[in-house]
């Protein structure tokens, strides 16, 4: 009988290592491909570092468009069902701004009906930041504001790789930066929305 107990709760024990999960649902800005995943990373440290048992899926895939993130967030919901937040980055990289817009709105929509606490951080390629914060009131989501933001447009922060002198990934420096500047709205997302 003690063998039996002892098994149960070392069991209990590993199923609790993280009372849930966070799916960060976004393109190569979430994936932080030039910064070996310091965005999630650096949130799952500072998570922890508060005693909060919760771990951060990156999501995050190199060139998505929000065309195609609602298949994959269904499918992440399937793999994962103890997420009780998503952090939902639609990016740059669908250049038309009406599907850009009408597919983030497709995916906050879904979040609302399954009543999933979501986090949007959204990009000027498709939205001002009032268009996005409307968008974020109209779905019930919470606005970061634009990904980048507060995260300095320089060489320490960014890698500058792309087609020209302004656009580029941030590095690792910029990734923790963000994840630093996105950690105080996702505990208040946690006390609200009482997620433990």
């Amino acid at each position: 009988m003690k063998w039996f107990l002892l098994i149960v709760s070392t069991a209990l024990m590993v199923a609790n290592a993280h009372s849930f999960e966070i799916l960060a649902l976004g393109t190569s800005n979430t994936n932080c491909q030039a910064g070996g995943h310091a965005y999630t990373n650096t949130l799952n440290e500072q998570l922890s570092a508060q005693g909060i048992k919760a771990s951060v899926i990156n999501a995050g895939v190199n060139g998505d468009k929000p065309t195609f993130m609602l298949s994959r967030l269904e499918q992440a919901l399937k793999s994962y069902p103890n997420i009780k937040l998503v952090l939902f980055e639609p990016g740059p990289n669908e250049q038309r701004k009406r599907f850009n817009v009408e597919y983030t709105e497709k995916i906050l929509s879904y979040l609302q009906d399954i009543k999933m606490p979501t986090i949007y951080s959204s990009t000027g390629a498709a939205q001002t930041r009032e268009e996005a914060k409307m968008t974020a009131q109209k779905y019930g989501a919470y606005y970061y504001g634009h990904w980048g933001r507060d995260v300095p447009r320089d060489k320490e922060h960014y890698t500058f790789d792309g087609v020209n002198s302004a656009s580029g990934h941030m590095n690792k420096t910029g990734c923790t930066l963000w994840a630093k500047n996105t950690h105080p709205l996702i505990l208040q997302v946690i006390k609200d929305k009482n997620i433990n």
